[in-house]
C-alpha cells in the first residue's frame, strides 16, 4: 500500500513539474507585453498601443519574435512620444526609444 501512494505521489510531482514548465514557456501576449510597459514607465501615461500581430526582428544579429507599440507620457513641458520593442518570447524589453511627432 505504501508503494504504490510512493509512485502516485512521484508520478503527480511529475506531472506538476512538466505542466508548470510547459506554463512558463509560452508566449506572453500583447495586453501582458503592454502590461510590462505600462509598469516600467514611471510617470502618467496619457496613452498607449500595441501591434497585436507578432514580427521577426534581428537585433545583434539574434533572432526576436517581438511585439512593438507606444506610449505617450504628460510631462510638465508637454507630451514625449516613446515606441518600444518587447520579446514576444519571454516579456524582456528591447527596445525604448523617444520620437519626435
Amino acid at each position: 500500500m505504501k508503494t504504490s501512494t510512493l509512485v502516485g505521489v512521484g508520478i503527480g510531482f511529475l506531472a506538476g513539474a512538466f505542466f508548470t514548465k510547459q506554463l512558463q514557456s509560452r508566449p506572453i501576449t500583447p495586453e501582458a507585453a503592454l502590461k510590462l510597459i505600462k509598469n516600467k514607465v514611471s510617470s502618467k501615461l496619457s496613452g498607449s498601443w500595441i501591434y497585436t500581430n507578432k514580427e521577426q526582428m534581428n537585433i545583434n544579429d539574434l533572432k526576436y519574435n517581438v511585439y512593438k507599440g507606444g506610449f505617450t507620457r504628460s510631462t510638465p513641458a508637454g507630451d514625449e512620444h516613446y515606441l518600444f520593442t518587447v520579446d514576444a518570447d519571454t516579456g524582456s524589453v528591447l527596445e525604448i526609444s523617444n520620437t519626435s511627432i
